[in-house]
């Protein structure tokens, strides 16, 4: 066995003489002849301080920017959150602040001489002596001014719907009659008319002349 292998040993020496390589390896397993390579050692990429710095700085900026983008996010959000609504102001001939400024017009004109009027709230129908109801009587009867037939209705904005727009109604109630004065506006111009008629089919009205009573009215419409 051992001459065997002292032959073998001879041979691969006698043949790496003739091919001139004088390189003859031993290996564990094996036997080589010439130069054996060996595996390049895997090289490893350093990362300097500087790239490391850059990277970190480039991190905190994304953060920075998304934190930016998100804070004006939630602002506009915000901003459309807190916008208040504009309500829409409709303007009107006739409205509550100018029916109170009338009624303590009316109040200090006929406080002298002893009268207490009465206005249409627009709830409670406003009853007449002997004479018609309103606002009913606009719908129920026909108006009568200087023998001729007007076109006169309940307004409590003041809208131009009728030749008389009626926007107050006063009434002060006697033993045996009314007044019942009627506050309108003629294409946007004060008139007060006067019913003292009795109750039927027919209301005969007359402008007042009562210039106290006008320049009352007119200061209420104005303001």
């Amino acid at each position: 066995m051992n001459k065997r292998i002292l032959l073998g040993l001879s041979t691969i020496m006698l043949t790496a003489t003739l091919s001139g390589c004088s390189q003859v390896h031993f290996g564990r397993d094996a036997v080589t002849i010439g130069s054996v390579k060996k595996d390049n050692p895997e090289v490893k990429h350093k990362t300097t301080k500087n790239e490391s710095a850059v990277s970190s700085s480039s991190k905190k900026s994304v953060k920075k920017t998304t934190k930016k983008v998100e804070k004006t996010k939630v602002k506009d959000e915000n901003k459309k959150k807190s916008k208040p609504k504009i309500k829409k102001v409709v303007k009107t001939n006739w409205n509550e602040a100018k029916n109170k400024k009338l009624k303590v017009a009316v109040n200090k004109w006929s406080r002298p001489s002893g009268q207490t009027y009465r206005f249409y709230d627009g709830i409670h129908p406003l009853k007449t002596k002997k004479g018609d109801t309103y606002p009913q009587a606009f719908k129920q009867a026909r108006f009568v001014l200087k023998k001729k037939q007007i076109k006169i209705g309940w307004s409590p904005l003041g809208k131009n719907k009728y030749q008389y727009n009626v926007v107050a109604i006063a009434n002060d109630n006697f033993k045996s009659w009314h007044n019942t004065y009627l506050f309108c506006l003629k294409k946007n111009k004060p008139v007060i008319l006067l019913d003292q008629s009795k109750k039927g089919a027919v209301v005969v009205v007359k402008t007042v002349k009562d210039t106290t009573l006008i320049k009352g009215f007119e200061k209420a419409y104005q303001k």
